[in-house]
């Protein structure tokens, strides 16, 4: 998206919430009757007893320049007598509201324009933590601030993409900037010190800046008490998803086992998912059983996150990686590689019998390695652990319908397609391999054919 788009978005979303600041309505019961006063961003309404009787419409927002707007009415309470019903609206600093019936003040009514970025929002964490405990899980992957984040020029995205799209070079001085912001909010927390540090961390995407900051946070040493204190009043207020990621990226940078849960719970959505696994790494203990649980929990790009964190200290931990870490919703050849190597796929192969859930989980792992054009450092990988080979030796007893064949098919079109073979031409021990893989396929081949 260009520049020009970008200032357009901005700008969009800037008159969104000045129009839910202004947005306003104030409502009496004068003697039975009902007087409400409406205020819009470019319309003012005077409305009695459930009849509009005076409206002020603007032409542009820059009329507002003009400090007050004027409604006027007339209420019949029944004495034979028309009484003046007259509002005065505006205001710089405070927004006023002034109801007059005939001379005498029936409301005087003000508040303070205070345009806090939070304000008028539907805030994230309690969202997903709404769904996470009605459900046990995210049944809805869409955040509140999508209006704000997506348009015609930036349609939505699978959750958690958005990170791997963005430009990794920071804005020069950008971090130096925000420690600064968020040292004063931490030492002085008001909606002012909150507010800068808020909008700060809503221009970019902590993305770009995460591992320096990180880095210059740790070096910075300040007291631990009042850093969470002010990160989880931004993760509570929090109306923007990057506001978010920095809140839970700050609390990780602390000792943080007593929020294990409640980040556990945001790491299940997948926009969260690789902030919250740096949070339970860093800053909790055992960590890894909680990534495994949330590996098992997510189903797209934190999946990808928590995998590639994922230690595969057990026999349980590896024959998960073998069986169900390569299912996902979005192209798992970003998994099958670190599924097959920190699974030992070349270890359980060697095993006499194995599980028909393994003997899928492989045939699974072993097309995604095969797809299109293959890893070089994969290829060897299967042909120097005879993984491919052992495969087809275990067929002999798990491939029983059509669906069970597919991974021989591909296998086999992986090996006789010459274009591929003919740079292999050299390799002597590649091309007996071949030769003898071909031979075992072809039995279940041609049974299936």
């Amino acid at each position: 998206m260009g520049f020009k788009d970008e200032f357009k978005r901005e700008m969009r979303n800037a008159m969104k919430d000045v129009e839910k600041e202004v947005h306003k309505t104030w409502r009496i019961d004068y003697k039975g009757h009902d007087i409400e006063v409406l205020h819009k961003l470019k319309e003012e309404i005077l409305i009695i007893d459930g009849i509009t009787v005076n409206t002020n419409k603007r032409k542009s927002i820059f009329s507002h320049i003009m400090p007050y707007s004027k409604l006027s009415g007339v209420l019949d309470l029944g004495d034979g007598v028309e009484h003046t019903v007259s509002v005065k609206l505006g205001g710089y600093i405070r927004f006023n509201c002034i109801v007059k019936i005939d001379n005498d003040t029936v409301l005087d009514d003000s508040f303070k324009l205070d345009f806090l970025p939070w304000n008028h929002k539907d805030e994230i964490v309690p969202f997903i933590e709404q769904q996470v405990q009605t459900h046990n899980k995210i049944t809805d992957d869409r955040l509140p601030d999508d209006e704000y984040f997506y348009d015609e020029n930036h349609p939505r995205v699978a959750a958690g993409l958005s990170d791997h799209m963005v430009d990794d070079i920071p804005t020069p001085f950008y971090v130096k900037k925000l420690l600064k912001l968020f040292k004063k909010q931490i030492n002085h927390p008001t909606n002012k010190t909150r507010k800068a540090t808020y909008e700060h961390i809503i221009f970019d995407n902590i993305a770009s800046y995460r591992e320096e900051f990180i880095e210059r946070f740790q070096q910075a040493e300040w007291d631990e008490t009042l850093v969470q204190q002010e990160a989880l009043w931004l993760l509570e207020h929090a109306a923007h998803r990057e506001v978010v990621k920095f809140s839970i990226t700050v609390l990780g940078c602390t000792n943080c086992e007593s929020y294990k849960e409640r980040l556990f719970t945001l790491g299940m959505h997948e926009e969260f998912t690789a902030y919250v696994i740096f949070a339970l790494k860093n800053g909790t203990k055992q960590a890894n059983e909680q990534i495994w649980k949330l590996a098992q929990s997510v189903h797209g790009y934190g999946k990808i996150a928590a995998i590639e964190e994922l230690e595969a200290t057990t026999p349980e931990i590896k024959q998960w990686l073998l069986t169900k870490g390569c299912e996902n919703i979005i192209p798992n050849d970003y998994l099958a590689y670190t599924c097959a190597i920190n699974g030992e796929l070349a270890v359980a192969l060697y095993e006499e019998t194995i599980s028909k859930e393994l003997y899928d989980g492989v045939g699974l792992i072993i097309q995604t390695l095969l797809y299109e054009e293959i890893d070089p450092e994969a290829e060897d990988y299967l042909f120097e652990s005879a993984i491919l080979y052992r495969f087809v030796n275990h067929a002999r007893i798990h491939c029983i319908t059509r669906e069970d064949v597919y991974p021989l098919m591909k296998i086999s079109e992986f090996l006789n397609d010459e274009e591929i073979w003919e740079e292999r031409i050299d390799d002597e021990w590649k091309q007996q391999e071949r030769a003898s893989i071909q031979q075992a396929i072809e039995p279940f081949i041609s049974k299936c054919g």
